[in-house]
């Protein structure tokens, strides 16, 4: 049986011909506007009125001006900056305050570019870039600053000349040294200092070495203190007629952790409690931690003839 298209449906010979072509020709302007949108568009140029040119600039050049400023360095003393200068120099508030408390724990001024280094918030990338910049002044006056500090006295204090006499430190109470000029505050150090040697001063030397005892106030006491010692058949014997020829007896370490060691530990081997509170911050900075004996020898309060006595007994962990 036939079909309908078979039936109704006949194409001639050129006919078929005929639609074949208009097939080719149809794929081919597809074929042509395909390619034609691949090519790069053509735009019109706008006319920008000059106005608005003219605020584009401003704002190009006030962006310009103040990434400029935000990162322009120039010579500076880290031990002047305020915090807000800190802060100009592309730290954060926090790190900002972290970097004064660093600084306080360390004496209350870097001395050295490796100390501001060794500030653990200060990134290496941060050092390096701020590190050709930094100027250090005259650090004397700082360390004659803090040494005026602990020995001010009132005008009234100054003017007053004391009267002294012969004297055992050893039976000083807060109010007797009080009386040769001292203020509450020197007077209660001392003799906590003298607790931390074991209740009683066994040479000048010791005493001279008590931050708060300047060395022209140690010289103005010197010739009225006695420290006596019972020697053998029961004579008597002043320490300070021994003191210019007889060395302290030395320290009797054991070996020791550091990051261990507590408040009482440290005086215990000889530091002044200004000392071990200045180590113990010391290491706060760092994390809680002194990683060997050279970062422990960077601390201000330790000096080298310290850290050479107590390097061969310190073990980290």
């Amino acid at each position: 049986m036939r079909t309908f298209a078979k039936s109704r449906i006949r194409y001639s010979k050129s006919q078929r011909m005929g639609i074949f072509a208009f097939l080719i020709v149809l794929i081919g302007f597809q074929f042509l506007n395909f390619f034609l949108s691949q090519s790069e568009p053509v735009y019109e140029v706008a006319e920008v009125p000059e106005d608005v040119l003219h605020l584009d600039l401003q704002l190009a050049s006030a962006k310009t001006s103040t990434n400029s400023s935000e990162y322009s360095l120039e010579n500076f003393d880290p031990n002047k900056l305020s915090a807000e200068e800190w802060q100009k120099l592309g730290f954060s508030e926090k790190q900002v305050n972290t970097i004064l408390k660093y600084k306080y724990s360390i004496g209350g001024y870097f001395s050295d570019k490796e100390e501001i280094k060794n500030c653990f918030v200060i990134s290496e990338k941060k050092f390096s870039e701020i590190e050709p910049f930094i100027v250090f002044e005259d650090l004397n006056r700082y360390e004659n600053s803090r040494n005026s500090y602990f020995n001010s006295k009132s005008p009234k204090e100054a003017k007053t000349k004391i009267r002294y006499e012969k004297f055992n430190p050893n039976d000083y109470t807060l109010e007797d040294w009080k009386r040769i000029g001292f203020s509450e505050k020197q007077a209660t150090t001392i003799l906590k200092y003298k607790k931390s040697r074991g209740g009683k001063f066994n040479s000048l030397q010791e005493i001279a070495a008590c931050f708060v005892i300047s060395d022209e106030k140690f010289a103005e006491m010197k010739p009225y203190m006695v420290l006596p010692t019972v020697k053998s058949k029961g004579e008597i014997k002043l320490l300070e007629e021994e003191a210019e020829v007889s060395e302290p007896k030395p320290l009797k370490i054991e070996s020791f952790n550091p990051n261990e060691l507590r408040f009482d530990e440290w005086l215990q081997l000889g530091f002044t409690e200004k000392q071990a509170n200045t180590i113990l911050n010391y290491k706060k900075s760092l994390g809680g931690k002194f990683k060997d004996a050279e970062t422990f020898g960077k601390c201000y309060a330790v000096s080298t003839e310290k850290l050479a006595e107590l390097e061969p007994y310190m073990v980290f962990d």
